[in-house]
């Protein structure tokens, strides 16, 4: 049975908090919302205001911005006078697509992390996605008649899956996919990169005490502003038939002035032959991932803890270890598929089962 992910989140929320000695802390009041309709998850805003009329203020245009980039990055759905990845899709092999800058930036960001990384993660894997995202409807709606995706259509599916096939015209400012059986999907990197994006242009505003929670991706924005509070400390949910210290969460987070991202396979899946079905897909056996039951990153950019926290998933250990060699202030937690716990020396300083 899976665990409604609001839940998780709301349970998590109530875990920010550190040690602080400030009497301007006093003045203020801690303050949240939550929206149920963006990216496919529960998006949750929380600050530390002195009324909440200031709070509701950056509240409401934050909830407006995240609509923005929600309409801009579906790739299911049209929108009334905006070209949107669903949009791109559409021409992939006919015609270039002029879109938001937004968009563009979002693919430039995946390109330059697939370069970072040696690119498990590939944004152009939208059909072979797709595939795997009808049989876990098909099992959903009537399990006896899931089947797994056949092996030879997934292969011819992953032809396409080549981010050179991806053309931008900065000066036109418009998107081209140059393989017709072929589409994009930001599942892996939206939230985190919207919320980043989000984050920074609030700071500017003035919002400097809070937190933007879009699924399993937390960005912290400064420190709380509350009596004895220095630090925030995110829960880490354990997976499904994973043993906690505590309910059902692993263990807490201290981050300051970071954001941290998980990655796993119980929030959405179904078992269909006897295998556990989900969104992470291996392009190399062009199968669900397995090597973990979740992986947890830490970094000082949003959009980077949530690209991250997919690529180790799609990593085995020892291959994420390495490549957290080069990227400065990355940290990570694993979860082994026997339920062990696994950390980066700093993570190990920063992460409390208690």
């Amino acid at each position: 049975m899976k665990r409604p992910i609001g839940i998780l989140l709301l349970a998590a929320a109530l875990l920010l908090s550190g040690c602080r000695g400030n009497d301007e802390a006093s003045e203020y009041n801690r303050y949240s919302e939550h929206y149920f309709d963006m990216f496919d998850t529960i998006i949750q805003v929380i600050g530390y205001e002195e009324n909440d009329e200031k709070f509701d203020e950056y509240n409401e245009k934050i909830e407006q911005e995240f609509r923005e980039y929600h309409q801009l990055y579906d790739r299911y759905n049209d929108y009334e006078g905006i070209n949107n990845v669903h949009t791109i899709n559409q021409y992939a092999g006919k015609e270039p697509v002029e879109v938001d800058k937004r968009i563009i930036d979002l693919i430039r960001f995946a390109k330059e992390w697939h370069d970072k990384t040696g690119g498990k993660l590939n944004i152009a894997a939208g059909e072979v996605i797709d595939s795997w995202n009808e049989t876990m409807e098909t099992s959903r709606q009537e399990e006896a008649d899931a089947e797994l995706p056949d092996k030879s259509e997934l292969a011819s599916l992953r032809e396409s899956v080549n981010l050179d096939y991806i053309e931008i015209d900065k000066e036109e400012q418009t998107v081209f996919l140059t393989e017709e059986n072929m589409s994009l999907d930001f599942g892996a990197v939206a939230k985190g990169f919207a919320s980043e994006e989000i984050g920074e242009m609030m700071k500017q505003e003035g919002f400097t005490s809070g937190a933007i929670a879009a699924g399993g991706n937390w960005n912290v924005l400064g420190e709380p502003k509350e009596e004895d509070r220095t630090h925030w400390n995110i829960a880490v949910q354990a997976p499904e038939g994973v043993e906690a210290n505590d309910g059902d969460q692993l263990g807490r987070i201290r981050l300051e002035n970071k954001s941290v991202d998980t990655s796993g396979d119980s929030q959405r899946y179904e078992m269909v032959d006897d295998v556990r079905v989900h969104h992470l897909i291996d392009l190399d056996t062009l199968m669900p991932a397995e090597r973990h039951r979740s992986v947890t990153v830490v970094h000082k950019r949003a959009a980077v803890s949530e690209y991250l926290s997919t690529e180790l998933f799609l990593l085995s250990q020892e291959e994420g270890e390495k490549l957290l060699d080069d990227i400065n202030g990355a940290e990570a937690l694993w979860v082994t598929e026997g339920g062990a716990i696994e950390k980066t020396a700093g993570m190990e300083k920063d992460f409390d089962r208690e």
